[in-house]
């Protein structure tokens, strides 16, 4: 019963756009996370966000007793919440990125937190890794696995090159301005790489770095996973985070702006697997790419140290960019001594309208 309600749950979350392997790994961090009561019931809850009532009706459940535990579940992370007219409404959370990030978010560190952390690593350097890369080397099982990346990368605002049209959706100022609820958190990544005993190399890092907007904001704030911030404090830590060389990771849809997370090279769930596995499947490249005016390199390679990518090398004392690595996120041409990189647009692509899979989570 136990191994096949995980089993079940696996297959719930993965009618979410992005899919994990149903692997050992993968269900030993279910376990982790949910209790086998709270298994059955994620596996059993309908797509969309529902009153208690209408969950209760919908999975023939006593209410006061639902309640209870739906409560429990949205305390922790797997199940989102918003308020519609002051009545809450319920739906799963994905679990990436979703479930794995609220686990850690509040960035305390128990044997629990410990033992989660450990599972998470196990999940993505262990057996999961191995087929992942095999599953993403093929861009027609990967489109199964991942059908778009969940996450795009902007480029620092300053860097954008002048005289270039920019449009509102590659400008972190315009995404964050548009929107009128926010939060702010401790970075998840950052936190478990703490407990894995691998912390951040990055120094001046705000110590609420990662942006949340909107309903996600909302929720945030209401269950205790960070802190409500003003709009200005929101442009201020993006601004901070540019400066300490981070690159601001957004959610790669139209709709709206859900989180900003402001990534490190060495901790990040996005960043990482870029490197890992050479692939964009989970991460957009920005339109923006770099470009090197050879003659006013002096060779310092100060744009290498900075590069969270790897994206850069030296070549005959002068700096070279790997265009396919590159994510346009500008944190080299920021500390460039001479000028001699810049920012040139490489692309003009749209993030998608994703409706229904929005609706289906509740957001």
């Amino acid at each position: 019963m136990e191994e096949n309600v995980f089993y079940k749950l696996g297959m719930r979350l993965n009618e979410y756009p992005l899919k994990m392997l149903l692997v050992e790994s993968f269900l030993q961090v279910l376990r982790e996370i949910y209790t086998e009561e709270e298994a059955q019931l994620g596996s059993e809850f309908p797509l969309g966000s529902h009153t208690l009532p209408e969950a209760a009706k919908l999975l023939n459940r006593d209410e006061k007793i639902l309640g209870v535990l739906l409560e429990k579940m949205a305390n922790q992370g797997t199940l989102f919440t918003i308020k519609d007219k002051g009545v809450t409404r319920y739906s799963l959370t994905p679990f990436v990125p979703g479930v794995v990030e609220f686990q850690l978010m509040r960035a305390t560190d128990t044997p629990r937190d410990r033992r989660m952390a450990a599972a998470f690593e196990e999940l993505m350097e262990g057996e999961m890794a191995d087929l992942m890369r095999a599953v993403l080397s093929d861009k027609e099982t990967a489109k199964q696995m991942i059908p778009y990346p969940p996450a795009r990368t902007i480029t620092i605002e300053k860097e954008l090159p002048s005289g270039s049209n920019i449009y509102p959706f590659e400008k972190a100022s315009e995404l964050i301005s548009q929107e009128t609820s926010f939060s702010a958190a401790k970075c998840y990544c950052r936190h478990h790489a703490h407990l894995v005993n691998r912390d951040c190399q990055v120094k001046g890092i705000p110590e609420y770095s990662c942006l949340m907007f909107g309903k996600v904001a909302d929720y945030v704030v209401d269950r205790g996973f960070g802190k409500r911030v003003t709009k200005e404090e929101s442009l201020q830590i993006a601004k901070a985070c540019a400066e300490a060389g981070l690159v601001h990771n957004v959610n790669n849809f139209i709709n709206g702006t859900v989180f900003m997370c402001n990534c490190c090279g060495c901790c990040c769930g996005f960043l990482r697997p870029l490197k890992k596995f050479k692939t964009d499947a989970m991460l957009a490249s920005s339109n923006f790419t770099v470009k090197v005016n050879a003659e006013d390199c002096n060779g310092c390679e100060t744009c290498i140290d900075r590069c969270p990518v790897d994206a850069l090398s030296m070549k005959d004392d002068v700096v070279v960019v790997d265009s396919g690595g590159c994510i346009g996120c500008g944190n080299c041409t920021a500390v460039c001594p001479t000028e001699c990189l810049s920012m040139i647009r490489r692309a003009e692509n749209k993030p998608p309208r994703v409706d229904n899979a929005l609706k289906a989570m509740g957001i």
